[in-house]
């Protein structure tokens, strides 16, 4: 890659140009960032399906569909993730990168063009959104949510993420909830598009090799002159006053066991690749510690990994286990736990991190949506750092930073979803 551009076009509203000769296509993204809500996280997951569907210039799904095919087969794709105690809601369009267009045709332009009428200028029927695009997504929407509830790892970590931050907007998922979805009215889904364009901090990305200047300006004609009120902030938690257990059953034969830690904020771009060494070391590997002990050497567990949330500061660790297996795979875990706060970092352990965070950073440079994905996932960040140079930093970072970060860690909550014998 060879640079990354910022800047402002209003209050709350960034655009971010991300130059890159290695592939034949661009991609073009807005993401908008609301404060997580009960209230409107099911609509505005909704939404953003809703809103690739149509237009008042391509009234119907043949109609942008041929447009997108014109533009050498662009395609758009609509994203909802968890950032933080924000909900990010990101429609992309992808197309033909301007250098391979016939006659010189800005395909980049074109895109922007389609993303500002998709957003500020959607297809409504008397006041209200398509009623059968509505309809078509909303099943969609729920078979996404049906599908979270039945792979039961993904279920498992989830519940335990809302029993751990049950008074956190952490708590609520991306998507909201099935009922909320199956209720949510025309009136909800109008309100909810009005509000993400008058609230919402706003990131637009493009990446690729085309001239970034037009579509800025795009933009700028769209967000420059709307007054916005823009709000929200991550509640960040240290301090654990005790340990929840929760234990729930379900009709599955493999037990799951998900541990949820509280740590300190990383405060900047190299204690969160400090963060990442950290849970590499502890489960992210072949060689980490719950891999090599919890699961090879005791045999506690089918599989038992880490992961850390940079910007809600918790780290997780989930397993498979047996039932009979459960009290014994938690005792295990919390060992080397222990171990690593207490500074028992082997250097094949370390080393073996450094390669595979190392490799993850650079790994992310493969496509254009792994380069989004990795610039989305530090958005709510002043600093901002390219993959290649957060790569650079995995070597330099110490032992005793890592530990000093692992010391800080605290058991929050403990989640066993048990199967029924």
């Amino acid at each position: 890659m060879n640079g990354f551009m910022r800047k402002e076009i209003c209050e709350g509203v960034v655009f971010n140009s991300i130059v890159d000769h290695r592939f034949r296509i661009g991609r073009l993204s807005v993401t908008l960032l609301l404060p997580l809500s009960r209230e409107t996280a099911a609509a505005n997951a909704l939404l953003s399906c809703v809103l690739t569907r149509s237009c008042q210039k391509y009234p119907d799904f043949t109609s942008l569909n041929r447009k997108l095919n014109e533009l050498y087969g662009a395609a758009l794709y609509p994203m909802v993730r968890r950032i933080g105690d924000f909900q990010a809601i990101t429609i992309s369009a992808s197309g033909l990168d301007d250098r391979y267009t016939l006659d010189n045709e800005s395909v980049s332009s074109e895109l922007a063009e389609l993303l500002c009428a998709i957003l500020c200028e959607p297809k409504l029927i008397n006041g209200h959104f398509d009623e059968e695009d509505v309809e078509q997504e909303r099943r969609q929407l729920l078979e996404d949510i049906d599908a979270e509830y039945n792979e039961k790892r993904v279920y498992a970590v989830n519940r335990c993420i809302e029993k751990m931050c049950r008074d956190e907007l952490f708590a609520i998922g991306r998507y909201g909830t099935r009922e909320d979805v199956v209720k949510l009215t025309q009136e909800q889904l109008v309100s909810a598009w009005k509000n993400l364009l008058e609230c919402a901090k706003i990131e637009i990305t493009m990446l690729g090799s085309a001239d970034p200047e037009k579509a800025y300006q795009r933009f700028a004609e769209i967000f420059g002159n709307k007054p916005r009120k823009i709000g929200g902030s991550t509640k960040i938690i240290t301090e654990v006053p005790e340990v929840k257990h929760i234990v729930e059953t379900d009709e599955i034969t493999q037990s799951k066991l998900v541990l949820g830690y509280r740590c300190a904020y990383p405060k900047d771009q190299r204690q969160i690749v400090a963060a990442s060494l950290m849970s590499a070391i502890l489960g992210g590997t072949p060689t980490s510690k719950l891999f090599s002990n919890v699961r090879e050497k005791q045999s506690l567990c089918y599989y038992c990994a880490s992961r850390v949330d940079t910007e809600k500061a918790i780290l997780l660790i989930d397993s498979g286990v047996e039932t009979e297996n459960i009290g014994k795979a938690q005792e295990a875990i919390i060992e080397q736990v222990e171990l690593l706060k207490n500074g028992r970092i082997t250097d094949d352990e370390m080393l073996s991190a450094k390669l595979a965070v190392k490799n993850a950073y650079i790994s992310a440079l493969d496509s254009l949506m792994s380069v989004q994905a990795f610039y989305i996932q530090s958005i709510l960040r002043t600093e901002h750092l390219s993959p290649e140079e957060a790569a650079d930093i995995v070597e330099s970072i110490t032992r005793d930073e890592i530990i000093d970060l692992a010391a800080s860690m605290q058991l929050d909550t403990v989640f066993s979803l048990v199967g029924n014998e």
